[in-house]
């Protein structure tokens, strides 16, 4: 063969390759007569034939040895992914972890944390934890005899949860006093709520905020919604921003709250039928009360179907930006070694029967998708400048507002918000002092409220720092405006 002769070098590469593809098919062949299997069979046998001969071959021949559970979860993903954006596998972990924040449940002893120079802070405590004594700023040294400094995430929640009344003995130094503990707490079932609520407008004003759609969601809106009418209040922002969705049903349920008796909540249509209507039941806790509902680009899935019956009833307006979009039903179907399949089984349209699926199956954007609000508010309103989520994530943010938390809450300090001096030391610190003349003073405050956020949830927890954050929300000063 001449050297550089790309026709007779091509001819030697086929004949090698024919010669292996014939070895491949006589050992297949004798491979599937051993396992009493038939490429006759119908499309799905031989597919599932073809699958285990392929991976197979790649586990037994390729060049390196191959995970082959890795292969095929990556390989199942590719195939659902051609199918639609949302059907899914999920390892059994990741199942389990995705259940468990539906469930609105798990076990262990009840803290917040962040990690503060390889030591674990605690941020909140409820439940044992707060019951064993441990308060904010409590450092955790060690768990059973073992030290922690330095644990990556994974391994300190393996070591912190545990099957309820399972004791477990902390290492605790606490920085007020400096001094070291062994504190011993009795593991427990911990409630995650679903909701956060509040109160606007000097208490006129009822705010409940839905994060995720799980199993016991429906049940503490029910209860929010009765500690409203108790205290004759009758009007109502329902703040679905960030809510990616979660169980279908529990969507329903809390649609079925704001509407009267046969209102459509929404449409569903499965393969090969025709659309099915859900509708509302009587006796909703929330039907006469005035509702304004916020909505942003990561509203989905069930938030959506709330949000779509409300609108579509012309039950409440939506206020915020254009909905994610995603209009397609999964059902979850466990597999035999533990891990899921979420799949997409039916579609759902809202009650005007308006399809809001935004992504079709190549990935490609319907810009019709989504639920439009009634009244726009900008991004830049709603989150601050987009650069800002980029200075929340800077070293220095979260490791100062710490710091000042525990100092203030130390010297029996109550007033949080960020003082110039504080505002320049994270500026200096993270290098943007020689950029202060660039920024406008609205860009200045912005950064501000960030740090004075931040400090608020570490000093005074969650509550205290929902209240700060509603009192600079312009999607709830629109709300307002629309209520009273």
């Amino acid at each position: 063969m001449a050297k550089g002769n790309p026709t007779n070098a091509m001819t030697v590469r086929w004949m090698a390759v024919s010669g292996l593809l014939l070895v491949v098919g006589v050992s297949v062949g004798i491979w599937l007569g051993n396992q009493g299997l038939s490429w006759n069979n119908g499309p799905e046998d031989r597919a599932a034939q073809k699958f285990k001969e392929f991976i197979g071959i790649v586990s037994d021949d390729y060049v390196h040895p191959v995970a082959v559970d890795s292969l095929m979860e990556v390989t199942l993903n590719a195939v659902l992914g051609r199918l639609d954006p949302h059907s899914v596998y999920l390892p059994e972990d990741e199942a389990v972890q995705l259940e468990e924040e539906l469930a609105g449940r798990y076990e262990g002893i009840g803290i917040e944390y962040r990690v503060v120079r390889d030591t674990v802070a605690v941020v909140a405590s409820r439940g044992p934890a707060r019951r064993a004594g441990l308060r904010p700023g409590d450092r955790l040294l060690g768990v059973d005899g073992i030290s922690i400094v330095g644990w990556p995430t994974d391994s300190l929640v393996g070591a912190l949860k545990g099957p309820a009344t399972s004791s477990v003995d902390l290492e605790v130094w606490s920085p007020i006093s400096n001094s070291r503990r062994i504190v011993q707490v009795k593991r427990a079932a911990i409630a995650v709520p679903s909701i956060r609520a509040s109160r606007l407008d000097s208490g006129k004003v009822g705010y409940l905020q839905i994060m995720r759609f799980g199993e016991h969601t429906a049940s503490e809106v029910r209860s929010a919604l009765r500690q409203l009418r108790e205290e004759k209040i009758g009007h109502l922002v329902l703040d679905l921003r960030g809510n990616g969705g979660g169980f279908l049903s529990a969507g329903v349920a809390v649609a079925d709250e704001f509407l009267s008796d046969g209102k459509i909540i929404v449409w569903t249509q499965a393969r090969g039928e025709g659309p099915v209507s859900t509708v509302a039941g009587a006796g909703g806790l929330w039907e006469q009360g005035k509702v304004v509902v916020l909505v942003d680009g990561e509203t989905a899935s069930a938030a959506e179907i709330v949000a779509a019956a409300l609108q579509d009833n012309r039950r409440a307006q939506l206020v915020g930006q254009t909905t994610f979009g995603k209009g397609l039903v999964q059902d979850e179907r466990v597999l035999r070694d533990g891990s899921r399949l979420r799949l997409t089984t039916a579609v759902y349209l809202t009650p005007k029967k308006r399809n809001i699926q935004r992504l079709n199956r190549n990935g490609e954007s319907n810009d019709n998708g989504g639920i439009r609000p009634n009244r726009v508010v900008s991004m830049d309103s709603l989150n601050g400048p987009h650069w800002l989520a980029s200075v929340r994530s800077m070293p220095s943010f979260d490791a100062l507002t710490f710091a000042w938390a525990e100092q203030d809450r130390r010297r029996g300090i109550t007033d949080v918000w960020v003082s110039d001096e504080r505002l320049w030391d994270f500026l200096e610190a993270e290098r943007l002092a020689d950029k202060i003349d660039a920024m406008t003073e609205q860009e200045l405050e912005w950064i501000r409220f960030a740090l004075t956020l931040s400090q608020v949830r570490y000093q005074k927890g969650e509550q205290a720092w929902l209240q700060v954050r509603l009192s600079r929300d312009y999607a709830v000063d629109t709300a307002l405006s629309l209520l009273l």
